[in-house]
């Protein structure tokens, strides 16, 4: 089975959804009762994949204001600044759910020896 890296069910069951609402994360899924967030500071993974998501969604809008429409670099930098503030609460429910699904399956492939 093809692994989904951004759909909301629950690495372990594939049932229970991780998130309740578009930015309300259940504490644990309600079908199998796998915890979401293990420990403080478990989400720090997921920031940095925020980060990497908005950078991505950014990046071409700043190359294509200064070098296609021929904007200066300070306006393409507020208008990559708002586009990453307006996708926020996007990247902040798909980097959670990206950061669990690759804590599953790294935990699956060491509990199975390294084969997936």
């Amino acid at each position: 089975m093809a692994q989904n890296w951004f759909s909301n069910l629950c690495p372990s069951c594939r049932r229970g959804r991780i998130f309740k609402k578009f930015v309300f994360m259940n504490a644990t899924c309600p079908d199998c009762g796998r915890v979401f967030e293990k420990e403080s500071g478990y989400f720090i993974g997921a920031m940095i994949a925020s980060y990497f998501l908005g950078t991505l969604a950014a990046f071409p809008l700043l190359i294509a204001m200064v070098f296609l429409w021929g904007q200066t670099m300070t306006l393409a930098l507020f208008a990559s600044c708002a586009l990453i503030l307006a996708l926020q609460p996007i990247l902040f429910r798909y980097s959670r759910i990206l950061w669990i699904q690759i804590e599953a399956a790294l935990t699956r492939s060491i509990h199975s020896g390294g084969e997936s």
